[in-house]
């Protein structure tokens, strides 16, 4: 855990009206406990603010990665927005935590986010006591944070192009290693057999099963129970069955699959934009990526 030293001068009825409230209206991934309240000396300065970490032995816990929100999917989908389509973006809420540390306490001069500094739009959410983004230490967006890239052999790319090229590998059967929150992992066409039986051939792994990355819990035969799961903060990988087809080495002999949905933005992205063409789906969707109009969600094998 964590700790924080509040330093509050109102009436006491509206201290106790705060008191309560941190706790009840607590963010979702908040489990805030009141340790002391105690009475001080009166003091000058009436303006909010937030005063720089101390460096300490105390007992300062580790802040989990988590899985995009809804605000941020939202956001994320939103042509109007300055975030859309935007693969890392995130907010107080959710997003790389744990990964990004370098040193605690946690604030972003102590993360690899650090070497982006940001810009006076990004600046001005983190700085604002009344935005979702305030103090949010991964904090970016396409101007000032990191961008997408793309690399086979001697071909590169960045941005949109970045995930045309990823997508159109996939589509052709290959096997991508994407570098998603924790690491790198392959991924491929789970519909796919020779793809996945070229994945099991490089992860000399020949009969074990395979987790697959869903787009959403429709396309799973799920409890209430393990809807909830698979739609938790920590996204866990939950054995279900699957209502689409997939390719038989998946899981051989098995009548349940390892499911778990997007944890990242870039998982979002893909499995939303990353449709074949020409294929009878589920439902019409209307697709992202220049050039494809409608088709199939792709479910990503790794």
């Amino acid at each position: 855990r964590s700790a924080l030293e509040a330093d509050l001068r109102r009436a006491l009825a509206e201290l106790e009206v705060f008191r309560r409230r941190v706790i009840d209206d607590a963010p979702s991934l908040a489990r805030p406990v009141l340790f002391a309240c105690e009475p001080l000396p009166v003091r000058g300065g009436a303006e909010f603010a937030i005063l720089p970490s101390r460096a300490s032995k105390a007992d300062i816990h580790l802040p989990l990665d988590t899985a995009p929100c809804p605000d941020c999917l939202r956001e994320l989908r939103d042509p109007a927005d300055r975030r859309y389509r935007y693969p890392f973006i995130n907010c107080a809420h959710c997003g790389p935590r744990y990964t990004l540390i370098e040193a605690l306490p946690y604030d972003r001069v102590r993360t690899s986010m650090a070497a982006f500094p940001l810009c006076p739009a990004c600046r001005a959410e983190y700085e604002n006591p009344l935005d979702r983004r305030f103090h949010a230490e991964p904090i970016a967006c396409p101007v000032c944070g990191p961008q997408l890239a793309w690399k086979a052999g001697a071909k590169a790319a960045t941005g949109e192009a970045a995930l045309a090229a990823a997508l159109a590998a996939l589509r052709a059967g290959g096997i991508v290693a994407l570098r998603g929150i924790g690491g790198y992992h392959l991924v491929c066409d789970a519909r796919n057999e020779a793809a996945v039986a070229a994945l099991r051939e490089r992860k000399q792994r020949p009969s074990r099963p395979f987790a697959v990355l869903f787009a959403d819990a429709d396309d799973l035969a799920a409890s209430d129970e393990e809807r909830a799961l698979l739609q938790s903060p920590q996204r866990p990988i939950v054995l279900v069955e699957a209502k689409i087809q997939l390719a038989p080495s998946v899981a051989p002999g098995l009548n349940r699959i390892g499911a778990m949905l997007p944890y990242s933005p870039l998982h979002a992205l893909l499995l939303r934009a990353g449709l074949l063409e020409g294929r009878a789906g589920r439902r019409d969707l209307q697709l992202d990526v220049p050039g494809v109009e409608f088709g199939e969600q792709l479910p990503l094998l790794h």
